[in-house]
């Protein structure tokens, strides 16, 4: 089974560094040209099924994606980004000073925002694993069918990372795709592609 993992395009948030998270911005004009970027270097890809968060920065990437493939798009709330409560909205440089992921969060997945009435990024890991376990993806679907899955930078992220055990990860850029396999129960990273 093959899985396509896709960062949603550039937003004004992303633009001017504003914690975005459940809360949302639209993509800008850079943002959808690099999208449509991604969706003509993915067209010969064969697509079987097609899930996206509905926060609708990944909403629109997905459908812009899925324009050269005849797939139906399901929208599910267990692919949202990352919570992050009563900081939403508010400049990064203000909310990284209260130290809520730690320093090495891209190694040891350190984040919680609990406390501000948002999310623990284990929680995060946890729903994105619900949905390929309890909505039976990995049951419905073939060996050699291909998932689209369009979110977020840090919910994909912490999600492939936990996915790929101990191989090299980076953080995904704005429309970017990870592309992973999943060979005899095993998920293995087979490249990234970012717009050009």
């Amino acid at each position: 089974m093959k899985y396509i993992f896709v960062r949603h395009g550039k937003t004004h948030f992303n633009e001017i560094q504003l914690k975005q998270g459940w809360c949302d911005s639209p993509l800008t004009k850079q943002g959808i040209k690099e999208i449509e970027n991604m969706a003509e270097q993915l067209k010969d890809y064969k697509i079987d099924a097609a899930y996206t968060s509905p926060i609708l920065r990944a909403k629109y990437t997905a459908q812009i994606i899925l324009k050269n493939h005849s797939v139906l798009l399901n929208e599910d709330d267990r692919l949202k980004e990352v919570n992050f409560g009563l900081l939403e909205g508010l400049p990064c440089l203000f909310v990284d000073k209260l130290q809520l992921e730690s320093s090495n969060w891209l190694d040891d997945l350190q984040m919680d925002y609990t406390g501000y009435e948002g999310e623990n990024v284990e929680d995060v890991i946890q729903r994105h694993f619900e949905l390929l376990n309890d909505n039976d993806i990995e049951k419905k679907f073939q060996d050699d069918d291909t998932i689209l899955m369009v979110g977020h930078g840090c919910s994909l992220y912490a999600f492939i990372k936990t996915l790929l055990k101990n191989q090299k990860l980076d953080f995904p850029q704005n429309a970017s795709a990870i592309i992973v396999n999943k060979v005899n129960n095993e998920y293995q990273l087979e490249t990234v592609l970012n717009p050009k």
